[in-house]
């Protein structure tokens, strides 16, 4: 009997490390990374000698007027590529459809609603009837707020219905409708029209220096459709090499050499099958942040917005804020490598700036407006704004300002979902506070406020001040790969 049990036992064993092991290796084989790597097609300077080029830029681009699709497909992309299969196939279910009072879109806890809207502003269902009515119905069910989401909100849920998209995905939209976009004047936001005109004009000068270029295009990274008619407008119109270049200033594995490069590395392989496989070589050109005039327009923006010294032998503290990316991301991607080098060329030139406006001592660090904060980063492993906005106030520093490197126009990380992680906690700052009404978004946005006895500023983006500059920086960043530079253009 004893025998018995224990070969019962071995075999227990060995059956439980079979499974594990082979259940291991199918999530390893089911989150295993199989996009084509961009990075493989960075080209020396002046590399591009075809007598034919086509020149495509993606950027995130947010719509001017809020779009579900927009949400739908970020969330999408989201899904893909950092929730981990099987995870991911349960956050896909569509469970209901998503509600919301528009009078109350913040609230993580639970409250009787007055209004019940869906993502689409409707009030009432397809048939005509009220949601409220479900609602008094016992139709609809309040869920909470995820608590690993930093300043997260509930929603309500009408169970017996169906979105057509994921629920967090309808959900991620119904907190961009109702929290973001209808704050703001006529529900405009910047960003969208604000990145297509940096292409629109990267691409002009390109064209003006570069004869070779035969056809442009322009395609936001979460739109599939337009990233395959972009690629379609420049092979159709004879490009033998496709020659890529990013609106967001730092590549990312994330964004660019394993996102948007990779998809369209897809798209030209289906274009080549439908035409006899004709070679297309694709060239990936350096990132904007590579060029000497993104330090000058930001260093510029940085002077205008820093206030001089108010009394002598005041501490000045500067911050180069940074997008980000979650702990799991950033030690692998390598973004992780490059923001550095920027950071080095910023830092000392920024430090300069702050003592020339009168501060005795001159401070510049690194933070994350994003992923550092205490729900995503429990182990404090990435330095945050907030943190050095803290440590300013406790160390009773005159000044903390930050300079966000990485975006070029609000959005609605800059006016939202980053503000409330990087003001958390500072008197006078209420979370996802929408931007006054009267905001020209064709000047820098700058948001001061009084922390003890520091002042604390995020200079915020340069927006459409500095868009034909930063246009220019692209340009001369993308017109590296090429041999020649038409005479009298602007380097």
């Amino acid at each position: 009997m004893q025998r018995a049990i224990k070969t019962g036992w071995s075999f227990f064993w060995r059956i439980a490390l079979l499974v594990a092991v082979s259940g291991g290796a199918v999530i390893w084989w089911m989150n295993r990374d199989t996009s084509w790597d961009a990075s493989t097609a960075f080209v020396a300077p002046g590399s591009v000698r075809e007598p034919r080029v086509g020149v495509v830029i993606v950027a995130i681009a947010q719509p001017a007027k809020f779009d579900v699709a927009f949400w739908r497909n970020a969330t999408k992309k989201i899904l893909d590529k950092v929730v981990p299969w099987p995870i991911n196939e349960f956050a896909r279910r569509d469970i209901g459809v998503v509600l919301v009072d528009p009078a109350r879109a913040y609230a993580p806890s639970e409250f009787a609603p007055t209004r019940l809207a869906d993502i689409a502003g409707r009030e009432v269902d397809a048939q005509g009837v009220p949601w409220m009515e479900h609602y008094r119905r016992h139709e609809v069910l309040w869920v909470g707020a995820n608590k690993s989401i930093p300043n997260d909100t509930g929603y309500f849920l009408h169970y017996e219905g169906k979105q057509g998209m994921p629920t967090v995905a309808a959900k991620t939209a119904a907190k961009a409708r109702y929290i973001y976009y209808a704050p703001l004047r006529d529900g405009y936001l910047p960003h969208g029209d604000q990145t297509r005109a940096l292409a629109r004009d990267t691409l002009a000068l390109l064209q003006t220096r570069y004869p070779q270029i035969v056809a442009t295009g322009f395609a936001s990274v979460f739109d599939p459709a337009e990233k395959e008619a972009a690629v379609r407008r420049v092979l159709d119109a004879g490009a033998d090499v496709v020659v890529l270049g990013s609106g967001q200033p730092i590549y990312s594995d994330f964004e660019e050499l394993r996102g948007s490069f990779s998809e369209i590395y897809k798209f030209v392989g289906r274009w080549r099958g439908e035409h006899g496989n004709k070679p297309v070589r694709i060239a990936v050109a350096p990132w904007m942040a590579t060029e000497a005039g993104f330090d000058t327009l930001w260093l510029d923006h940085f002077a205008a917005t820093v206030p001089p010294a108010t009394a002598p032998g005041q501490t000045a503290m500067g911050i180069v804020s940074l997008h980000g990316l979650p702990v799991s991301l950033a030690g692998k991607d390598s973004w992780s490598k490059r923001w550095p080098i920027v950071a080095a060329r910023l830092k000392p030139r920024m430090a300069a700036i702050l003592k020339q406006k009168g501060y005795t001592t001159a401070r510049v660090e690194v933070g994350s407006e994003a992923f550092a904060d205490v729900v995503e980063d429990p182990r404090d492993e990435l330095l945050s704004v907030n943190e050095l906005y803290r440590e300013a106030r406790a160390k009773r520093y005159a000044l903390a300002i930050a300079l966000p490197i990485e975006f070029l126009a609000e959005n609605t990380d800059t006016l939202f979902a980053h503000q409330a992680l990087f003001f958390n906690g500072i008197g006078g700052y209420r979370t996802y506070a929408p931007p006054p009404r009267d905001t020209d978004w064709a000047k820098p946005y700058v948001r001061r406020l009084r922390d003890g006895a520091t002042t604390v500023i995020y200079a915020g983006a340069p927006g459409g001040a500095v868009q034909p500059r930063a246009s220019i920086v692209l340009a001369d960043a993308i017109g590296r790969v090429f041999p020649l530079v038409t005479p009298g253009a602007a380097r």
